[in-house]
């Protein structure tokens, strides 16, 4: 089975160089699934895989600081600016967000 690329274009909070991070997506059923095997991807090259051990969705006006910190490194407030400049075009009133935490394979981090 084939692993699911994440893309990332920048190294948020340096969080890809550890054994478990975050990341903040437009929610996806099909994709954002527990137990889902990933690929992150910064800038085209591989920065270790893993698998999905947890997803919380939520809307925009929901993410807190909590949340903001562990994935960018900012607050809540500049998160939220950063998501709305990566999806211009989303109504976030109504778009899902997926919180998603994943756990690199034990080689991708050793």
């Amino acid at each position: 089975m084939d692993k699911l690329p994440i893309p990332f274009s920048y190294n948020w909070n340096n969080k890809l160089d550890c054994k478990a991070f975050t990341t903040i997506r437009l929610y996806s059923p099909d994709n954002h699934v527990i137990g889902k095997e990933v690929n992150a991807v910064l800038k085209g090259v591989s920065k270790g895989t893993g698998k999905i051990v947890k997803v919380k969705c939520f809307l925009l006006k929901d993410l807190n600081d909590y949340m903001a910190y562990l994935d960018t490194g900012y607050d809540a407030v500049e998160t939220a600016n950063i998501i709305r400049k990566m999806y211009p075009t989303v109504d976030f009133t109504k778009k899902l967000l997926a919180f998603i935490l994943i756990l690199k394979d034990k080689q991708s981090h050793e």
